[in-house]
Parts: structure tokens; sequence; C-alpha cells
């Protein structure tokens, strides 16, 4: 696979994840596995930029701060918090420890704040990956 192959790999799957995100967002069930799959397309775009960045394998994780720090991204103190935020969704929407309090958790205010929130992340993201030369 080149690199361009691998980068737009990420970047389709990173998409997928969203519009799924974005549909169930709306719906009265199962809203909380929207965050989830909100948190996997940032993790794919964070893929996708480390791809178009060293045109290495990236790594094996699905921790949103760690990734952008492998991709040398300096966060500010919104984007670690912004990133920090959408981790909790891999965890709370996983494990059977968070999973009760989390879906009580997911209103859908909540849900369409943090879908938000998500997609403002996305767009930076996004942003890097189109403007790295």
């Amino acid at each position: 696979m080149t690199q361009d192959e691998h980068v737009n790999y990420w970047l389709a799957v990173s998409e997928e994840d969203w519009l799924s995100a974005v549909e169930i967002g709306g719906k009265n069930e199962r809203k909380h596995f929207a965050l989830f799959l909100g948190h996997l397309s940032v993790e794919k775009l964070l893929k996708a930029l480390f791809v178009k960045s060293f045109n290495l394998t990236p790594p094996y994780k699905h921790d949103l701060i760690m990734l952008a720090v492998k991709c040398n991204i300096e966060l500010s103190n919104e984007q670690q918090f912004d990133l920090k935020i959408i981790n909790s969704f891999n965890l709370e929407a996983r494990y059977p420890d968070y999973k009760q309090s989390f879906y009580k958790k997911c209103t859908f205010e909540f849900v369409s704040t943090e879908l938000n929130r998500i997609e403002k992340v996305r767009s930076w993201i996004n942003n890097l990956i189109v403007n790295l030369q």
C-alpha cells in the first residue's frame, strides 16, 4: 500500500465512523454508541496524520493524546481537554463498570454537545492533514 493509499484508508474509515456516529446520535436508543464511534473517528484521523507525517504504520493505541503527541502536535490546553473528554468515550462505552452510569448520562443534549466537540476536533485534525506538506 502506498503512503497516499494508507492515508486515504484511515480517512475513509474515519468518515464512515463519523457518519454512523451522527446517525446514531439522533436516535432515542443507544446514543452512547455514537460517542464511542466519534472517538474512533478522531483516532483514525490521528492515524491518518501519523501516516502522512512519517510514512509508518501508526501505533496500535487508542489514546488520542498519546497519538497526537506521536504526531508531533503541540496541543493547547483546550485541545488537551477536548481529547481527554473524547478519550473517555472509548472507556465508558466499552467496559461494564462504566457502562451503566454512562448510559444514564447520554441524554440527547449531552450527546449533541459532545458530537459538536468531536466535530470541532475532527475539523482541526483534518486541517492539519490537508495542510501537511
